[in-house]
């Protein structure tokens, strides 16, 4: 049995899709009349968690040559398929469902402020994203460079949810959602490099990036002017 056939098969996208919404859904009802829960000792162990992972993966996809941080090539353009970084595109897109706890704290904290449309729609979305390159024989080459970036931040986030979690005041915080929006614009830039230079992956594959880091930009850049009073 192929496990990334299997985990990546479109009717298992769109089940793990529709059980992400439910729980919220499900969640918010339950939570209607209880307290909010403080989640302190499980916040710390999910936090360290993700650190943990996403340093693993930024330490499998960097070492990589074609992908390495000290080659021009950054964006890995024509970088050529093999199984490392399938690999660890695999265990990138399986981080994915891992990121739902976020989504769950959020409602059991009763933090709604927290649950925008972007976080939603960015958390539902996602996975499907991933899975679909991975089931198509294409999560591969220059796409890893989006588990890449993605991880840098992932880093970054998560070491400040930690320091919150202890509560530690970061100063940062606004130097954080700035770095997140960088990764949208670089991803964007990403896929238009892809469309003009990539002669492996497919340029049907960088449209999709480009539409969906398109909407991201818009979407946060709304969430940023809200939050940030410009």
């Amino acid at each position: 049995m192929n496990l990334i056939k299997t985990t990546t098969s479109p009717p298992f996208l769109f089940i793990s899709t529709f059980f992400y919404l439910y729980s919220l859904f499900f969640l918010k009802l339950l939570m209607l009349n209880k307290s909010a829960y403080s989640l302190k000792i499980p916040m710390i162990i999910y936090n360290s968690f993700q650190i943990f992972i996403n340093i693993y993966m930024i330490y499998g996809l960097s070492s990589l040559p074609q992908l390495s941080i000290s080659n021009p090539n950054i964006f890995g353009l024509n970088t050529l398929y093999n199984s490392n970084l399938e690999y660890f595109t695999y265990i990138h897109y399986l981080s994915k469902y891992l990121d739902y706890f976020d989504t769950w704290f959020i409602i059991l904290r009763k933090k709604e402020r927290q649950l925008s449309f972007l976080h939603v729609y960015h958390h539902s979305s996602i996975g499907i994203i991933w899975g679909f390159l991975l089931y198509n024989n294409h999560g591969n080459g220059t796409a890893s460079f989006g588990c890449l970036i993605n991880s840098f931040i992932h880093l970054i986030m998560y070491s400040h949810y930690l320091l919150t979690s202890f509560g530690i005041n970061n100063p940062y915080k606004k130097i954080i959602t700035k770095a997140q929006l960088f990764q949208f614009y670089l991803s964007f830039i990403h896929s238009i490099l892809v469309l003009l230079y990539e002669t492996i992956y497919p340029s049907y594959y960088a449209w999709i990036q480009f539409i969906y880091q398109l909407q991201m930009i818009i979407l946060f850049c709304n969430f940023y002017f809200k939050n940030y009073n410009y």
